[in-house]
């Protein structure tokens, strides 16, 4: 490289590392978020106390820096039944991040990421500038590791930079002497080996964190393999096993085991104050626990040894959306894996070891979307695919030549528009029900696939809608007793999982209280436009039908998995008005704590549409109005309001089954009476029946019933109701009459 380009390199580099220490450590949330607290304390305890123990001292340094919030997975373990607490995560990272964060806290931490970022930069240009001018070699390496989701975990305390900069340091380290023609020179030769050695090392750092990493071992071997140099293949692996080893005998000096996922007992705890640790021994993991099935505390290595339950349809639904999800989406988030793909496959593709390279690659994606079929992109905090970021690096190897130099202004395009929403917000933004994931709700991506295969996608929300689940996004669904409130002025996608595929169309009730007001449906092959006035107080509604013409595509879902039909409806509301809500709030982890709280608040929603799904086929066309009482038992005194119950055993007299559908689904209510036969309440509270109810079918039901308030003598009239359609009365059917006295003082049984 030449002078100006180092020049170049030099001032990029000094901007990135002044960063860290302009910015206090933000994030979302505005606390440490998933294995930060641990790998945070480890450093700063590694730095204070020159140990792993966990004390009351770690806990104040925690609150000193983050007071604002409590702290809720702290993941620690122990070796003798909790009178000795530990930290829980492999501690290489922070023992490496120690001195920064000794001297800076969290912001040195994010400090030693950003230099393991400039060093990979610098080494990427290093490598590519073999094959490539030195200004281009730079761009390329820049554009490789900044404009990309793995910019976004620089700001975490975590330890994929770490990996990144260990996977790295092992290829650059050992392609290099592996890509020299002539070695015959002792000192070359003696250099050589030691680069090799070192290699080894490096990638071993990264295995210690995440052993499946160590695919990633072929492609310097096979470099060396194929020039028959065999002492260089056995310096490497005598390299990676001493830096392994030194790792797990520190370990083992620090904690007493070699590995914090191997025979101990772990659990994550929420920390609320600085002057007590939060064990709760009823709740800690033992290693039988963890051994039995990876889950959310990370698991035990065991598990990595036991045979999984492969479901082709499940696995290859994952493997698109590794490719190109819309939140995990390799080719979306590191746009420069794919131009480093496909300037392989021009210019490289004879190259047995880069072959080699590019399947260990694979082998590593496909150890995750095995094994861990449900969480296989980092869990609920996650930017891309968190768990895959950690071995990105090793696409920049796949490079020689960037020709044609096009490929570069397109890419850098095509990063702009997908992750750089991520890179100049890498804290994460500040939007209305705010997730790391918020950058999926810019337009490029809603054309990519939603991973509906994956446990947990923060920032969506489940509706139960009778056997069918609608999966949305939170900040454009509100749920509202049985409707959905769908904000104006954007498409805002539904995708409903219907149990089996729909024998017809899809039957919705449609409101507005915008005036002149413009609803698009879309579903498959439906395509409705609904006008919607103001002209009554509760609002105008329309009932539209929509045939999608099958589903809009599969997903698989449950243990096993089964295919399921997903249909995508598409609601553009093109006017709303706000509405007044009540969020509420679950109840504080550490209630005694003094941190700020809210079990409720108040707050808006741009509400441009209200949406009743009420049924799909043709159950709104069937006569279900049918019931015989068989037997009611009711109290004839209650208290004034007192909520009580009926048993009822009636059987469906209809010609139709009682099914469960959508909205439109068949309920137990009543209405009230006077004793003169005055109404006094007529819209009573439901009671869902144990469907299906088969035409002659019977059905025991406890009935949920509430008093009117006023002592007197009443009428308690049982009616079923198919909803959105009849009360039973109103088709003729007879409900059931009972007299009620509500007295003033206490009923008596």
């Amino acid at each position: 490289m030449t002078r100006r380009v180092r020049l170049g390199l030099l001032s990029v580099s000094l901007f990135l590392l002044a960063l860290p220490l302009t910015v206090g450590k933000p994030g979302l949330p505005p606390t440490l978020k998933s294995d930060e607290p641990a790998y945070y304390l480890m450093a700063e305890s590694l730095a204070h106390d020159g140990d792993l123990e966990v004390d009351t001292g770690d806990l104040e340094r925690l609150f000193d820096e983050f007071p604002y919030q409590p702290v809720r997975n702290l993941i620690l373990m122990t070796n003798d039944g909790w009178n000795t607490v530990l930290f829980g995560k492999p501690y290489l990272y922070s023992l490496f991040a120690a001195p920064f964060a000794g001297l800076a806290g969290a912001d040195g931490m994010v400090l030693f990421n950003m230099l393991l970022l400039v060093a990979m930069i610098w080494m990427g240009a290093a490598y590519l500038a073999r094959w490539n001018p030195g200004g281009t070699a730079a761009i390329f390496a820049g554009g490789f590791f900044i404009a990309s989701a793995g910019f976004s975990y620089v700001f975490w305390l975590h330890s994929e930079v770490f990996n990144m900069a260990a996977v790295a340091a092992c290829l650059y380290l050992g392609l290099g002497p592996a890509l020299e023609d002539d070695c015959d020179e002792r000192g070359r030769r003696r250099r050589a080996l030691v680069m090799t050695a070192l290699s080894g090392a490096a990638l071993a750092l990264a295995v210690y964190n995440k052993p499946m990493v160590a695919a990633l071992s072929l492609a310097p071997l096979l470099a060396q393999a194929v020039r028959r140099r065999w002492a260089a293949v056995a310096v490497w692996i005598a390299g990676a096993a001493v830096s392994l080893g030194l790792a797990a005998g520190i370990a083992t000096a620090l904690t007493g085991h070699p590995t914090p996922y191997l025979g101990v007992e772990r659990q994550g705890v929420v920390v609320c104050s600085p002057d007590e640790l939060p064990i709760d021994r009823s709740t800690a993991a033992t290693p039988e626990e963890m051994g039995a099935e990876k889950g959310a505390l990370g698991g035990a290595w065991s598990w990595i040894f036991r045979v999984p339950d492969v479901d082709p349809g499940r696995l290859g639904e994952n493997v698109l959306y590794f490719f190109v999800g819309r939140h995990t989406g390799l080719f979306l988030y590191f746009p420069f894996s794919l131009l480093a793909i496909l300037l392989f496959l021009v210019h490289e593709r004879r190259s047995g070891w880069r072959w080699g390279l590019l399947g260990s690659l694979a082998a590593v994606a496909l150890f995750f979307l095995v094994f861990i079929p449900a969480n296989w992109q980092g869990g609920g905090g996650f930017v891309g695919n968190r768990y895959f970021v950690n071995v990105y690096p090793a696409f920049l190897f796949l490079v020689t030549r960037i020709r044609p130099l096009w490929t570069l202004p397109a890419t850098f395009t095509a990063a702009g528009a997908f992750v750089g929403t991520i890179v100049f917000t890498p804290f994460g933004a500040a939007v209305p029900e705010p997730t790391l994931q918020a950058h999926v709700r810019n337009a490029p991506f809603r054309p990519f696939p939603l991973e509906l295969t994956l446990r947990e996608i923060p920032g969506y929300t489940k509706v139960p809608l009778g056997s069918m689940e609608v999966l949305a996004r939170k900040d454009v669904v509100l749920p509202r007793a049985g409707r959905l409130w769908i904000a104006n002025g954007q498409p805002v996608e539904l995708d409903i999982l219907a149990p089996r595929p729909v024998q017809g169309p899809f039957h919705l009730l449609v409101r507005s209280e915008a005036p002149d007001n413009r609803i698009r449906l879309q579903m498959g092959d439906a395509d409705e436009t609904v006008e919607l006035g103001s002209a009554t107080a509760d609002g105008p509604e329309a009932r539209v039908t929509l045939d999608p013409g099958g589903p809009s595509r599969w997903t698989h879902r449950g243990e096993p998995p089964e295919p399921v039909p997903v249909y995508t409806l598409i609601v553009t509301a093109a006017h709303g008005r706000s509405e007044l809500w009540t969020r509420a709030f679950p109840p504080p982890r550490c209630p005694d704590s003094g941190f700020a709280h809210y079990e409720t608040l108040p707050d808006n929603f741009p509400v441009g549409a209200e949406l009743v799904l009420l049924a799909t086929g043709d159950t709104l066309d069937q006569d279900v109005f049918g019931v015989t009482w068989r037997r009611v038992e009711v109290r004839d005194r209650v208290l004034p309001g007192q909520t009580f119950y009926a048993k009822v055993d009636l059987v469906n007299s209809s010609d139709a089954a009682w099914r469960p559908g959508a909205a439109a689904e068949v309920h137990l209510s009543y209405h009230w009476y006077t004793a003169d036969g005055a109404l006094v309440d007529f819209d009573g509270v439901r009671t869902d029946l144990p469907l299906p109810v088969g035409a002659g079918g019977e059905a025991e039901v406890l009935q949920e019933i509430r008093a009117p308030e006023t002592p007197g003598r009443y009428e308690l009239v049982l009616d079923p109701v198919f909803e959105h359609v009849s009360w039973f009365s109103r088709k003729g059917v007879e409900p059931y009459r009972v007299p009620v006295t509500v007295v003033a003082e206490p009923a008596t049984e």
